[in-house]
C-alpha cells in the first residue's frame, strides 16, 4: 500500500513536470509579439498541489511513528544509550508547581533513573550480570516493606542489591531512605525510576512508566530476581506494569505477602543465584498413614494446615489411607482442604489426592517399597523434589519456610555449585535420630568445637526427610532392578540378605541405605538445637510399619527419635533458629559412614563406595571379571550396576 502511494505521488509530480515542459515549450515556438522578461509568480494550483503533498506525507509519517510504539513502547529501549543530557532531568517540574500541572499522559522520560545507572557503570560498582537482585516499589507502604529487607540482604554482600522507586510519589530518594531506617552505611544501590511528571500522571502512563523503567534496567544492569510486595497496598499500576515485564522478559519474580519482614527474613540469606530459582523449585508430600490408629495422622494433618505457606507454591499432597477407615478419620478428612482455606493461597485449586488401600493380608517388604516409590515421579529430577512425613511427625508453624531456605541455599547458590560434596546429597533430613540405623545401639550426634552442628551422614531416614529428585529417580531404577534380579535368584547373596535397617522404620529405607552406600552418597541433617523447633516426632502411639506387623511398639519407635512439643506462635524464623538459621558449608560438616564411623573426608567415602560397588555388580549385577574391569559411566537409573 505505501508502495502504490508513492507511486501515485511520483507520477503527479513527474506528470506535473512534463505538463509544464511542454507548456514552456509550446509557449517558446509562439513569443508575443511584444516579449519582456518578467519574473512570473508561482501558480496557485501548483502550490496547493505542493502544500497537500506534504500534508499527506507528514499524516503517513506521523501514524506509522505512533503505530509502531516510537515514543511511547518499550521497543526504543532495545538499544539503551546513556549519553542522554541529565539536565533533561529538569523536564520533572519542582514538588511545589504540582498543584499548578494538569494531568499529564505523554512521551515518558526517566532521565534520573538513567543518571544513577550511568553513575554506577562510571564507578564500576552494581554492574555484573549475574549477581544483581532487584527490589521495586510504587506506594510508599510498600516501599516501607521492602527497603529494610532489601538492605539486609545487601549487608550479607552476597549479591549486588539495587532498589528502585517508581511511585507517584514527589519524596525524595534521601528523604525515603531516611525515613525508613536505611544509613548511608547499607550498601544498597538506590534508583529514582519515577518518570517526568510521576505525581500528575494517569495510571494508564504509569503502568507503561513501570514496564519501561523494568526493561532499561535489565538491559543494562539485568537483575536474576525482582521482589516486589504483592499485598493491595501496593499500587495496581506497579503490578501491572512489573508483570507485564516479567512475561515479556522471563525474570524471575518474587511476589512478598504480608508481614513479609518477619515471615521471609531468611531469603536476605540468599544470593542471586538461589533466589533465581525461586519459582522453579517444588516437592510434593508423601504421608503413609498407619493401618491402624488415626491419632497420628490428625495430628500431623493438622501441623500441615498451620504452617505458613506465604510465598510459596502449593505442594501436592498424597495421603494414603488405610484399608480399613476410621469413622474419626473419615470425618476429619471430610473436612480437611489442602490448601487450607485461611492461606495466602485461598483461591488455589486443591491440591490433595487420597487414595484408599484395597484390603488385603499384610504387605511384604518389596510391595511395600514399590508402593512408596510408585507414589511420586519428579517432572524435573533437577527441580522436583519430595518430602517424606510419617504419620507420627508433627511440624512447626514456619517449617516449609525453612524447606524452601534449604533447597535453595544447596541445591543453587553459588557457594553450593563450589561445594564437592554437594552433588553427593541424597536428601536432607528435619529430624534426628536417636540409635543406629538397625535400632540397637544409641546414636550421638557429632560435635564441632563442643557444639552442636550439622553433619553429613550415608544413613537416611524417614521421619521428615526431603529427597532430591536426581536421587529418587536412581532409587526407583535401582530398586527395580534389584527386585528384577532376585527373581531369577536361588539365594540371596550376603549383599542383600544382611539387612542394616531395622524393622523400626519402613522397608524402602533398606533399598535407600543400599544405594547410599553404594554411590557414596549422604543425607543433609541438622543439629539437634535446629531439629527441635523445625520438627518434632512424637512416641505417645504406634504406628509401626505395616510390612513388620504389629511387633514394633511405640516405646521400639521412641528409641528412633526423642519426643517434644513445638511453639504454636508464628515467629521469625530466623530469630528461633541457631546463629540466625546459618548454613555452614557440606565441606566443614562431620562426615559419618553408614554405622557411625567418622571419616576423613569425600575420598574415604568415594574408595568405600567403590569397592563396595564393584562386589555389588559381581554378586547382585552377574557382572564378569572382564566387564568388571571396564570403566563405565554413572547411569541416572543404576543401570551401570547391572550387567544382566
Amino acid at each position: 500500500m505505501a508502495r502504490s502511494s508513492a507511486w501515485s505521488l511520483s507520477q503527479i509530480w513527474r506528470n506535473n513536470e512534463e505538463m509544464a515542459k511542454k507548456d514552456d515549450d509550446h509557449n517558446s515556438r509562439r513569443p508575443p509579439v511584444q516579449w519582456t522578461a518578467a519574473v512570473r509568480a508561482p501558480r496557485p494550483s501548483w502550490l496547493l498541489r505542493l502544500a497537500t503533498y506534504v500534508l499527506v506525507v507528514c499524516a503517513i509519517v506521523f501514524l506509522v511513528y505512533h503505530a509502531a510504539g516510537f515514543g511511547y513502547r518499550h521497543d526504543q529501549y532495545n538499544d539503551i544509550s546513556l549519553d542522554s543530557d541529565p539536565l533533561q532531568a529538569r523536564l520533572r517540574p519542582p514538588p511545589e508547581a504540582a498543584g499548578q500541572r494538569q494531568v499529564q499522559d505523554g512521551p515518558i522520560q526517566h532521565m534520573d533513573l538513567l543518571t544513577s545507572i550511568r553513575n554506577l557503570i562510571t564507578t564500576g560498582g552494581g554492574i555484573s550480570r549475574t549477581r544483581n537482585v532487584l527490589f521495586a516499589a510504587a506506594s510508599l507502604q510498600s516501599a516501607a516493606t521492602v527497603l529494610p529487607m532489601a538492605c539486609s540482604m545487601a549487608r550479607e554482600l552476597h549479591s549486588n542489591v539495587h532498589f528502585a522507586f517508581m511511585g507517584k510519589s514527589d519524596i525524595t530518594m534521601d528523604d525515603l531512605v531516611q525515613i525508613n531506617g536505611i544509613d548511608p552505611s547499607c550498601p544498597l544501590l538506590l534508583h529514582d525510576a519515577r518518570p517526568d511528571y510521576a505525581s500528575t500522571s494517569t495510571d494508564e502512563r504509569m503502568t507503561l512508566a513501570v514496564e519501561r523503567a523494568m526493561i532499561i534496567i535489565h538491559r543494562l544492569i539485568p537483575p536474576q530476581v525482582v521482589l516486589i510486595d504483592s499485598t493491595t497496598t501496593e499500587e495496581p499500576f506497579f503490578h501491572h506494569g512489573t508483570r507485564k515485564y516479567v512475561k515479556k522478559l522471563q525474570t524471575t519474580l518474587i511476589e512478598l505477602p504480608e508481614k513479609a519482614g518477619t515471615r521471609l527474613s531468611w531469603i536476605t540469606k540468599l544470593d542471586s543465584s538461589a533466589l533465581a530459582a525461586w519459582n522453579q523449585v517444588r516437592f510434593d508430600i508423601i504421608v503413609h498413614s498407619p493401618r491402624t490408629g488415626t491419632g497420628n495422622l490428625k495430628r500431623l494433618l493438622q501441623s500441615l494446615l498451620r504452617a505458613d505457606l506465604g510465598g510459596h507454591q502449593i505442594p501436592h499432597l498424597v495421603v494414603e489411607l488405610p484399608s480399613v477407615i476410621e469413622q474419626p478419620l473419615e470425618k476429619f478428612m471430610a473436612g480437611f482442604k489442602w490448601p487450607p482455606r485461611d492461606s495466602d493461597a485461598e483461591q488455589a485449586p486443591s491440591m490433595l489426592s487420597l487414595r484408599h488401600r484395597i484390603l488385603r493380608s499384610r504387605l511384604t517388604e518389596e510391595e511395600s517399597s514399590v508402593r512408596l516409590l510408585e507414589s511420586f515421579w519428579p517432572t524435573d529430577p533437577s527441580l522436583s523434589h519430595v518430602l517424606y512425613l510419617s504419620p507420627h511427625v508433627e511440624i512447626s508453624p514456619y517449617f516449609f519456610h525453612y524447606v524452601k531456605y534449604c533447597l535453595l541455599y544447596r541445591r543453587h547458590s553459588r557457594r553450593a555449585a563450589s561445594e564437592m560434596l554437594s552433588s553427593k546429597v541424597m536428601a536432607m533430613s528435619f529430624a534426628v535420630p536417636t540409635t543406629s540405623p538397625d535400632g540397637k545401639q544409641p546414636f550421638r550426634p557429632p560435635r564441632s568445637q563442643q557444639e552442636e552442628t550439622a553433619f553429613l551422614w550415608q544413613a537416611p531416614t524417614s521421619d521428615a526427610v526431603l529427597f532430591m529428585g536426581d536421587k529418587w529417580v536412581e532409587l526407583h531404577g535401582y530398586t527395580s532392578r534389584v527386585l528384577e534380579a532376585q527373581q531369577s535368584m536361588a539365594h540371596l547373596p550376603a549383599i542383600l540378605a544382611n539387612k542394616q535397617v531395622g524393622r523400626q522404620v519402613p522397608a524402602w529405607v533398606e533399598f535407600a541405605m543400599q544405594l547410599s552406600r553404594l554411590r557414596g552418597y549422604t543425607t543433609l541433617y541438622p543439629s539437634q538445637e535446629t531439629a527441635k523447633v523445625i520438627a518434632v516426632a512424637h512416641n505417645d502411639l504406634p504406628d509401626g510399619p505395616e510390612e513388620f506387623g504389629p511387633s514394633t511398639s511405640a516405646q521400639t519407635r521412641g528409641q528412633q527419635t526423642e519426643d517434644g512439643q513445638l511453639a504454636d506462635s508464628m515467629v521469625d524464623m530466623l530469630n528461633a533458629l541457631p546463629d540466625e538459621g546459618l548454613q555452614l558449608q557440606l565441606d566443614d560438616m562431620p562426615l559419618l559412614s553408614w554405622d557411625g564411623r567418622l571419616l576423613s573426608g569425600e575420598s574415604t567415602l568415594g574408595k568405600d563406595a567403590m569397592e563396595l560397588a564393584t562386589e555389588f555388580r559381581r554378586q547382585v549385577g552377574q557382572c564378569t571379571e572382564d566387564e568388571l574391569e571396564e570403566q563405565i559411566a554413572t547411569d541416572k537409573h543404576a543401570r551401570d550396576l547391572f550387567c544382566r
